[in-house]
């Protein structure tokens, strides 16, 4: 009966899901400024935490080379996304002029080389998805190293 009841909690959202979009806004003023400010304070805290490991390294083995270039990655991220996002302000009053609208709107402007920044900008999952793998691989090898520090001190095998 339990199955059921998990089978029945995961299906129901589809069921009566409403759409969700992937460009979404962030409010009048305050939203973009926030959120700005988020993406100012992950990059100057993964600056730190780059700066602390690579002047005083805990140790110098793959796990910790590995959340390193996550680090590096996550930041290249956050800085696209910036970028981006200036990108499109100076981009979008064209286009909130021009009436069009970009959940329902298909539209197109002039190919500038704003525009093709922009474009290339939005491919940021090649900078996410690296960061991400080299984060879990991390602590994938955080997770042996401590596994096997444990059975070395309990002396059992298991």
């Amino acid at each position: 009966m339990k199955k059921y009841g998990v089978l029945l909690g995961c299906v129901l959202p589809f069921v009566w899901g409403c759409p969700a979009w992937a460009v979404q806004g962030h409010g009048v003023a305050e939203g973009p400024v926030v959120h700005l400010m988020a993406h100012l304070l992950l990059g100057v805290a993964l600056l730190l935490f780059l700066y602390v490991l690579h002047t005083k390294p805990p140790d110098t083995g793959y796990s910790w080379r590995s959340l390193k270039l996550s680090l590096l990655f996550f930041l290249l991220w956050d800085m696209d996304h910036l970028f981006v996002h200036w990108f499109a302000d100076q981009m979008y009053a064209d286009i909130r002029d021009s009436g069009a609208r970009l959940v329902e709107d298909y539209f197109t402007g002039p190919r500038t080389l704003l525009s093709g920044v922009y474009y290339l900008g939005r491919f940021d999952h090649l900078l996410c998805v690296p960061a991400l793998w080299f984060f879990t691989t991390a602590l994938r090898g955080f997770c042996e190293t401590i596994a096997a520090r444990r059975q070395g001190s309990s002396g059992q095998g298991e």
